[in-house]
């Protein structure tokens, strides 16, 4: 494996690892560049899930602070959060950890299910089948759909990697 291929793959960790970016959308990149499906699969999954943990965790730990510091004010909870709770109750962590991500983001969702009221274990389980089963998804469909349009032959930075 020559460096700039090891560079390449450094990125997709990187960027997947980045909010808004996501595995799913650098992942797909990465197939149409050229590089390995397999290992860019599993580079861009593992980057987005690491900062998916970090944030899951330090989430639950402010929220837990700011509940209890709230609750020695003795403040009750006001008309938005309330919302939010019935839509939390309506479609629940599930729900919330397979949509959210196609529209926000998985780290976007893995904070809003974290506040609502979802425990650090389900939350990062949840949200995690949910980023491998798009980044497979949509990967698969880009790679298929490489073949299906015949660009096997005009990957644009495969050039550049080697």
């Amino acid at each position: 494996m020559n460096s700039s291929l090891l560079i390449a793959y450094f990125f997709v960790f990187v960027l997947s690892a980045v909010p808004l970016f996501e595995s799913f959308v650098i992942v797909p990149l990465g197939i149409l560049s050229g590089m390995n499906f397999p290992m860019t699969l599993l580079i861009g999954i593992i980057g987005n899930l690491v900062t998916l943990l970090l944030l899951v965790v330090v989430i639950d730990r402010v929220k837990n602070w700011y509940l209890r510091r709230r609750e020695a004010k003795g403040k009750n909870g006001s008309g938005k959060s309330q919302r939010a709770e019935k839509i939390w109750h309506k479609y629940g962590l599930p729900g919330l950890a397979f949509i959210g991500p196609f529209f926000v983001g998985s780290h976007f969702t893995a904070l809003m299910a974290v506040i609502l009221g979802g425990s650090r274990k389900a939350t990062f389980w949840w949200v995690t089948a949910s980023v491998i089963l798009w980044t497979a998804g949509i990967s698969i469909l880009v790679l298929f759909g490489v073949d299906f349009l015949e660009l096997e032959d005009k990957q644009f930075l495969k050039k550049i990697i080697e």
